[in-house]
C-alpha cells in the first residue's frame, strides 16, 4: 500500500490529540493559577501575582509549542 492511500490526521484530530496530552498540564496551571488568586490577601492582589501569572501562561505557551513540534516530528512533517 504506498503512502499516499494511507488515511491521514485531519487537522481537527490533530489539535484533539494535541488538547488531550496538554489537557492536565492546562488544568493543573489553571487550578493553581485560582488556588493563588484565592488565597492571596487583599493587599498583594496587585503586583508579585500579576508576575506568577504571566510565568503561568507563559509556561502554558511553551508547553504547547513542544506538543506541536512534537506531533509534526511522529507524523514525518
Amino acid at each position: 500500500m504506498s503512502a499516499r492511500s494511507l488515511p491521514t490526521e485531519t487537522r481537527e484530530q490533530r489539535i484533539e490529540a494535541i488538547m488531550k496530552e496538554l489537557r492536565p498540564k492546562i488544568d493543573a496551571a489553571v487550578r493553581q493559577m485560582v488556588e493563588r488568586a484565592i488565597d492571596v490577601p487583599e493587599a498583594e492582589e496587585f503586583g508579585p501575582i500579576d508576575f506568577e501569572f504571566r510565568d503561568a501562561g507563559q509556561q502554558l505557551a511553551s508547553d504547547v509549542r513542544q506538543a506541536s513540534v512534537a506531533s509534526r516530528k511522529k507524523r514525518g512533517t
